[in-house]
């Protein structure tokens, strides 16, 4: 499918997504990725609060920091949005400057564990606000240095944000417009059988 945000693509269940035939079950069918979605997040969170009440060596704090940020985005936008909430997604800045989204997304949105899709979602919805907030206590107190650091942790995980809230988006876009087509589809076969 085409449109004016890129192009979706239909990710197949059990190739790319594994096996989920028990998606009611609080259980966690993927506690490693659960733990690296929440390990790498976490870390970064805390090395800055830890270096930014006890200074020691900033160049290496921030550049840990930086590490574990760049690396938490990345298994959040390719491993754990993929396993944890059937979404992924990608940009594309085009030769012309233009950006393209591209999206995919599970066939069959009920096979993702509820349990999972919590902690996806809460986790990605909650660490931006928490970035945000130590950016506004960086400009408060003039701490030029720590700002930069806070604006690239808001930056990478609001970007994730972004991509998935579009992602999405986009699948309940066309799982309602197939749904309107089965509907259709229905009437106008229950419409032609009548004798």
């Amino acid at each position: 499918k085409i449109c004016n945000c890129g192009i979706v693509f239909i990710m197949a269940d059990r190739e790319t997504l594994g096996s989920f035939e028990d998606s009611k079950r609080t259980s966690l069918k993927h506690p490693f990725t659960v733990l690296f979605h929440l390990l790498f997040r976490s870390l970064a969170l805390f090395l800055y609060i830890l270096y930014s009440v006890f200074p020691l060596q900033f160049t290496a704090s921030v550049l840990a920091i930086i590490l574990l940020l760049a690396v938490d985005f990345w298994i959040v936008k390719n491993v754990s949005g993929r396993l944890l909430a059937g979404l992924r997604w990608w940009n594309k800045i085009e030769e012309d400057g233009s950006s393209n989204w591209f999206f995919e997304s599970r066939s069959d949105p009920s096979k993702v564990n509820s349990s999972e899709s919590l902690i996806f979602w809460s986790s990605l919805l909650i660490f931006p606000i928490v970035w945000i907030f130590f950016m506004f206590v960086c400009i408060i107190k003039l701490d030029p240095k720590w700002l930069v650091v806070t604006t690239i942790g808001m930056m990478l995980n609001g970007a994730n944000v972004v991509g998935y809230v579009k992602c999405r988006k986009d699948a309940g876009g066309r799982l309602t417009s197939m749904a309107g087509r089965l509907i259709g589809q229905e009437i106008l076969k229950q419409v032609t059988t009548r004798p």
